[in-house]
């Protein structure tokens, strides 16, 4: 691994090497679709084929990156409110299977 493809990696927490995200699907699909997702945010991942579906450390990490550090600066999507009035709440309830597709 070279010098600029080890800096695109986080150094810690979810997605790095030390704390590879662990995901079990059921279809090579969706296999895809959770291989895109790790891939854009740059994460370590272990991915298997199995009966049941296991999307927990996904979740997580996705939480982990979209959450902002304080929740009462203004939200990043611009509508003006606070992070924890406008989309902390979105977060909350993340569909995976619509954020996956």
């Amino acid at each position: 691994m070279s010098q600029h493809d080890e800096n695109k990696y986080p150094a810690k927490g979810w997605g790095s090497k030390q704390q590879p995200i662990i995901v079990r699907v059921q279809t090579q699909k969706r296999a895809e679709q959770v291989a895109r997702v790790c891939d854009h945010f740059g994460w370590y991942y272990i991915l298997g084929i199995e009966a049941i579906e296991d999307i927990t450390d996904l979740k997580k990490a996705i939480k982990a990156n979209l959450t902002q550090a304080n929740v009462y600066d203004p939200c990043l999507c611009g509508s003006g409110k606070k992070y924890k009035f406008c989309c902390a709440g979105k977060l909350n309830n993340l569909d995976m299977n619509a954020y996956l597709q």
